[in-house]
């Protein structure tokens, strides 16, 4: 690597701010099932500016094929941004059977578990402290983060929000994934 003047990219660590989660533990439909066709999965995840403010991505993803279906950016991390993420991606997509996320206070919320019920969508939670059920998720923002966000100094909502659109749209017609 020195030869050819290589270097490896490091990505930088933030201290995101620390949730706690209050609400019993909720079923999880998804631990023990090997097809993911019928599932849609969703998180949140954050995205730290120059002015060390932060700024919130929901995503939804298939699983299956690898491909965000719908996603929100906003500087709050609400019920109300998880919500758009899903109204999004149901308004462009196929419903799916289940929808799949973690026990943060945005998907326990009566908001999100309304919009579920009327899309007839199950909802499905990971176990509290146990992500690898979402791992799919959590993987798209590994990557998108290495190959986006640790890229760039963001000043601006409205830099993440062309950024990240541009990224997506990459990762969903362009990217070269393991799919089959």
């Amino acid at each position: 690597m020195r030869e050819l003047g290589i270097k490896s990219r490091m990505p930088k660590r933030y201290r995101k701010p620390k949730t706690v989660v209050t609400v019993d533990q909720k079923p999880n439909l998804v631990r023990h099932l090997h097809d993911l066709s019928g599932v849609w999965q969703t998180d949140t995840t954050y995205i730290q500016l120059t002015n060390h403010r932060w700024v919130y991505l929901a995503t939804v993803l298939d699983p299956e094929k690898r491909k965000v279906l719908g996603y929100k950016i906003g500087d709050t991390m609400t019920a109300e941004l998880a919500t758009s993420a899903l109204q999004m991606a149901l308004d462009k997509h196929r419903k799916p059977l289940i929808i799949h996320s973690d026990m943060g206070s945005q998907y326990t919320s009566a908001e999100f578990n309304i919009k579920c019920q009327n899309y007839g969508l199950k909802h499905s939670y990971s176990l509290k402290g146990h992500p690898y059920d979402n791992g799919r998720m959590e993987a798209f923002y590994s990557i998108l983060k290495r190959e986006e966000v640790y890229l760039k100094a963001y000043q601006t909502l409205t830099e993440v929000q062309a950024a990240i659109g541009w990224y997506i749209n990459f990762y969903n017609r362009n990217r070269i994934s393991n799919v089959a």
